[in-house]
């Protein structure tokens, strides 16, 4: 047995050694050339196409037998409709070894490498399409082939629509049964789109004999596709034509059936399909697009290899289509692809919460794109077309378009539209106007209705529509240049908003980023309610009423200038320029030219005529609080010049000012101010932060009576007058400022007098008693050539020790306090009056014989002489009236004892002399014989004779004749003694 094991391995090592040995000498028995010849004539016999070796040629037995070769040619049977042919720069074929011992080629491998294919549509003549499919039937019965491999190669496609590149193609075909499945893969590049298949046909031959075979395929485009396609269907070959039946694509949760017809015979592959499906969801399906940059060659992206590929014509009808994280449901479309142009007829699209129709054309011109179009769109949502917006609403439209380059860009550029936008039950927020105004709600627009007509985007767009911000209706009336917006240039607008508040113009240029510049106009009834509104409410008591504004402005996000503007307010008119600062604490800078400024509405100033109806204290002035709240709204710098600038009652002429607003501190540099005739500057500075003023002014050559009676409303004094003051004083009322001035003042009038009092019948008056307020009277006047003080002012008091008067009649110095907080007087004075009698031209002035006080409010004070001056000596002050009254009164008087005799009667003016220790009573005369009868009282009307003997004791004072300067002087002399023992 072991001899038999021995014996069967020997045979099978011979049988080894004889088949190496006739590999070895396979290629001396069967040289390469003649090798070629057979398969040269192998594949034509099969396939009609030639072959031509034209270089060199090797066998090789080992690892397998195969036959090499450089530079094949391949040219096509010519028997189609297209003309084929094939430069390969290496071939090799495996061949199978048992036909090859008894002289016969039978190829199992045949392996294509860099080949270089170019196929020309439709330059064959087309043989007739029964042959056609005769002899393709023959050919391929005759073939069989383990695999057909293609590494690094090339197809050029040309046609009558120019010439597609089929690049670093790999391919690999087993088919070693043509009646048997047959599988394929291949891999490619069209430009830069990468595509795949995997493809598996039931039997070639059953497919080529116009038989139905099973065929699927995976199909993966990797710059296209985010994920494979499966397909399978029924196929059919006929002449030109691939018919697909019972087509089924699938690929994650997309699913669509229908049929196709792929025709061949053109220039290009021709697709008729007919598609539907409960889903296609395109964001899962097709690769993200990425942003392109804006010279991008291809203006369609991705869709732009799909020109000179293949033709055909698509219906889809979709329960669901998911394009853009937006589903639409349902969808019935067309779409037509030829040579250079993709067509899209939408009949109909369930859209973002209504419908969508309308045609779409996509085409190229060599490397210049067009698209024009028409969409109909039906109650869309907004928030859901445009998610990016801060918008919502419902929109419809009913637009024609069109745009046409070479890039992205340029097609952008060059789009026209004309139609008509609707956007109805529309929101809008986040429109930037919550930082300006200060308030997050300013950014909500509600209850929007616009309509927006579209003649093209060359002429103007107009835009038409209401809307609701913070709670009131507001109107537009616009027509845009939109096209250079849309581009990211400035446009031209000529537009007007309405609202119940407020009526704003704009006419100029605007830009997608916000910016605007141009002639705006703005009324409004009042710029208080309006800047209430706008979030920014001002606390000033009153004005703030009737505004207008009309100027050239250039506005930014958070700041907009103006220039040649002119403005009104509260009836006063302005020009000028200047520049707002928006955010929570906006800031003004202008130069303005105004006819006059009023500033009493805004600090809660009023007028003495209208201060009746104000709450005001027991001295008089008001208590009605100042608001300076307004300060703190805004910060400010201004340059302003005034035709007039009014400040309660005082109304200055031109005026130059600069004012800093800044925290709720407003400081004021008046530079040149005409003031009643004469002219002022100094500084006033407000602060709201604890109400307050500041003020230093200096005022020269002024009417004084107009400016004294505006300033404090007091009439009497006129002349030429100057004013230094430098005071402080709280501002929380005009009586707290009354009651709390401090600082300085110095004042004096030259030239004047003093209306309505007489000094002369004043000094007259205190020669009889005390004088109870200013015994003013119409039509006298003291004259004087100066007037002039100067104040300390604490607390509101002001105190003078160098009060002087001078003039014709009168010499008077003074000192003393006016309590401006209470409005009263305590001052003594030391006048000197005019005499009638004359001594030539000159005047005498006689003293007064005694200081007189000045006590009480200042609107009635009583005056009389100084007391203390009276008590120490009352004889010595009445010879001084005395002695004045000679010109005072226009004769002598008597001594003070006839006098006080007179008018108390003796007895009376002895007990008085008694008491106070001074002889009242004159010694009695010396009795003279009685020649003449008694005194006969005297006749009314008949003038008194002061120098007669006085009459029996009278019983009181009331008993002495009126209208007696000297009884009159004697009982005021009394009353100021008895009253002040």
């Amino acid at each position: 047995m072991r001899r038999g094991v021995l014996r069967g391995t020997g045979l099978t090592l011979v049988a080894l050694l004889a088949v190496g040995a006739a590999l070895l000498l396979l290629p001396f028995f069967l040289p390469a050339d003649a090798v070629r010849a057979r398969i040269e004539a192998e594949i034509a016999q099969r396939t009609g196409f030639r072959v031509a070796f034209e270089g060199p040629v090797s066998l090789s037995v080992f690892p397998a037998i195969a036959l090499a070769a450089e530079r094949l040619r391949i040219e096509g049977p010519g028997d189609g409709a297209d003309d084929f042919a094939a430069d390969i720069e290496a071939v090799r074929f495996g061949l199978a070894l048992a036909p090859l011992l008894s002289g016969e080629v039978r190829i199992t491998e045949i392996a294509l490498d860099r080949p270089v294919m170019r196929i020309v549509r439709g330059a064959a003549t087309r043989a007739p399409a029964d042959e056609a499919g005769e002899s393709g039937l023959g050919r391929l019965a005759g073939v069989a082939i383990d695999r057909l491999a293609i590494a690094r190669g090339l197809v050029v496609l040309r046609g009558e629509g120019g010439e597609t590149r089929i690049e670093d193609l790999e391919l690999a075909l087993s088919m070693p049964d043509p009646g048997g499945p047959t599988r394929l893969s291949a891999a490619w590049r069209v430009g830069a789109l990468p595509l795949a298949i995997d493809a598996q046909v039931e039997s070639p031959l059953a497919l080529v004999g116009g038989e139905a075979a099973a065929l699927t395929a995976r199909i993966e485009a990797p710059g296209l596709l985010a994920a494979p396609v499966s397909a399978r269907a029924s196929a059919r070959l006929a002449p030109s034509l691939v018919a697909l039946r019972d087509l089924a694509l699938e690929s994650g949760a997309s699913r669509v059936r229908g049929e196709a017809d792929v025709f061949v015979a053109g220039p290009l592959p021709a697709l008729d399909a007919r598609l539907a499906g409960d889903l296609l969801d395109l964001d899962a399906l097709l690769v993200a697009s990425q942003a392109a940059p804006q010279d991008d060659a291809r203006p369609f992206g991705a869709l732009t290899p799909l020109f000179g590929l293949l033709v055909g014509d698509l219906d889809l009808a979709l329960a669901r289509l998911v394009v853009d994280r937006r589903e639409i449901a349902p969808l019935a479309a067309r779409a037509a692809l030829d040579e250079d142009t993709l067509e899209i007829a939408i009949a109909q699209a369930g859209l973002l919460g209504g419908s969508l129709a309308g045609d779409l054309r996509l085409g190229l011109d060599g490397s210049r794109a067009r698209l024009d179009g028409s969409l109909r769109g039906h109650d869309l949502a907004l928030g859901a077309l445009a998610p990016s917006l801060p918008a919502s609403g419902r929109i419809g439209a009913d637009l024609r378009f069109a745009m046409a380059g070479e890039t992205r860009a340029a097609l952008v550029e060059s789009l026209n539209a004309a139609g008509r936008v609707s956007w109805r039950e529309g929101t809008l927020v986040g429109s930037g106007l919550a930082e300006a105004i200060g308030d997050p709600a300013a950014d909500r627009l509600e209850a929007i209705a616009l309509e927006i007509e579209i003649p093209d985007l060359v002429s103007a767009v107009s835009l038409s529509g209401t809307a609701r911000w913070r709670g009131d209706p507001v109107s537009l009336a616009a027509s845009v240049a939109a096209r250079p917006i849309l581009l990211g240039d400035s446009g031209r607008i000529d537009a007007r908003l309405t609202a119940p508040r407020f009526a704003l113009g704009l006419r100029g240029d605007v830009s997608a980023a916000g910016r605007m510049a141009g002639e705006v106009s703005l009324e409004t009834e009042s710029l208080r309610a309006l800047l209430a509104w706008l979030g920014r409410p001002v606390a000033a008591p009153d004005g703030l009423g009737p505004f207008a504004f009309v100027g050239r402005v250039a506005a930014s996000p958070g700041s907009l200038a103006f220039t040649d503007a002119r403005l009104s307010l509260d009836g006063a008119s302005a020009a000028g320029s200047g520049r707002l600062a928006t955010g929570p604490r906006p800031r003004i800078e202008a130069r303005l030219e105004a006819d006059r400024l009023d500033v009493n509405p805004y600090l809660g100033l009023t007028p003495r005529g209208a201060a009746t109806a104000q709450a005001s204290g027991a001295d008089g002035w008001s208590e009605a609080p100042i608001d300076l709240s307004a300060l703190r709204a805004f910060d400010a710098e201004l340059e302003l010049a005034l035709g007039s600038l009014v400040v309660r009652d005082i109304r200055t002429g031109p005026t130059r000012l600069s004012a800093r607003l800044a925290a709720g501190r407003l400081d004021v540099d008046l530079h040149a101010m005409a003031l009643y005739g004469g002219n002022g500057a100094g500084r006033i500075g407000l602060d709201a932060g604890a109400p307050s003023l500041a003020a230093a002014l200096t005022i020269e050559n002024v009417d004084a009576r107009p400016f004294l009676s505006d300033a404090v409303d007091f009439r009497r004094i006129e002349g030429r007058g100057s004013l230094v003051l430098d005071v402080t004083a709280p501002l929380a009322s005009e009586a707290a400022l009354m009651r709390g001035l401090s600082g300085s003042a110095r004042f004096s009038v030259r030239d004047g007098a003093i209306r309505g009092f007489d000094a002369t019948q004043v000094a007259g008056l205190l020669a009889t008693g005390i004088v109870d307020g200013w015994r003013l009277a119409d039509g006298s006047a003291t004259e004087f050539f100066a007037f002039e003080t100067q104040f300390g002012i604490a607390g509101g008091a002001a105190t003078t020790s160098d009060l002087r008067l001078v003039g014709p009649s009168i010499d008077t110095t003074g000192r003393g306090v006016i309590d401006i907080g209470a409005r009263r007087l305590d001052l003594r004075v030391e006048p000197r009056v005019a005499l009638e009698r004359r001594r030539g031209d000159s005047v005498e002035l006689v003293g007064f014989g005694a200081p007189i006080l000045i006590a009480g409010p200042w609107d009635r004070p009583r005056i009389y002489p100084d007391v203390a001056g009276i008590l120490q000596d009352p004889i010595g002050a009445y010879e001084q009236l005395r002695a004045a009254g000679r010109g005072l009164f226009g004769r002598d008087l008597p001594s003070a004892q006839p006098a006080i005799e007179r008018a108390i009667g003796r007895e009376a003016a002895q007990s008085i002399g008694d008491l106070l220790g001074v002889p009242l009573v004159a010694p009695p005369p010396v009795p003279e014989s009685i020649t003449e009868p008694a005194s006969q009282p005297p006749v009314e009307g008949a003038p008194l004779d002061l120098a007669a003997p006085p009459p029996p004791p009278a019983p009181s004072p009331a008993a002495a004749p009126t209208g007696d300067p000297a009884l009159d002087a004697a009982r005021g002399l009394m009353e100021l003694l008895l009253r002040n023992r």
